[in-house]
């Protein structure tokens, strides 16, 4: 089952320091983060070393990136192109399309926060409110946006609560992103706390 995890999920697993390949094998789960998720990464600070080391050591291994088939923008340099060229992004459809559209016309900015980083202000929540269209999208906010437009439409956001999930141990954790991922499966649309 292929799931996405929103960049503010990071921090919980790294604070854990959870084996993903144990707790989340590919045969239950695929997990994944857009091609703009990994910028976040990127553009994550470097006193974060250990989220980031962690991040690292499962990114591209156990986490994968989904990258959107497209053609080089030519405002953007090499390493900061949002799409994959051929063998590298898979294709996108109508419905999607269409929703991206909405969701930038409505989030879309050409601000950053700062002026060091990649994308621009709400980028990576339109690709994951996208995602949710299709696939499970784990996230620990929904605040006023793209994830929360897509989880008013229905889409598959799986909120998770901040202070429910601090009295959990490990494998309480675990299991209760496992349920509430094949919830939303289950029956489709929205798996609020």
């Amino acid at each position: 089952m292929k799931v996405f995890i929103d960049h503010n999920v990071w921090d919980e697993l790294a604070n854990r320091q959870l084996d993903l390949s144990v707790c989340f094998p590919e045969n239950e789960f695929t997990l994944y983060i857009t091609k703009h998720g990994k910028f976040e990464v990127q553009q994550t600070p470097d006193s974060c070393i250990r989220l980031k080391s962690y991040i690292k050591k499962y990114l591209g291994s156990v986490v994968h990136v989904d990258a959107l088939f497209g053609f080089k923008d030519s405002s953007l340099p090499d390493n900061e192109q949002r799409t994959g060229g051929f063998g590298l992004g898979r294709f996108s459809c109508v419905e999607d399309e269409d929703f991206r559209k909405e969701l930038i016309q409505r989030y879309g900015s050409k601000e950053k926060r700062k002026e060091r980083q990649i994308l621009y202000k709400q980028e990576a929540d339109i690709e994951l409110g996208v995602r949710a269209l299709k696939f499970p999208v784990i996230t620990l906010d929904i605040k006023a946006g793209p994830l929360r437009e897509a989880y008013e439409r229905g889409g598959k956001v799986v909120l998770l609560d901040r202070e429910f999930i601090m009295t959990l141990s490990n494998d309480e954790f675990v299991n209760y992103i496992k349920e509430r991922v094949s919830s939303i499966i289950s029956f489709g649309g929205d798996s609020s706390v």
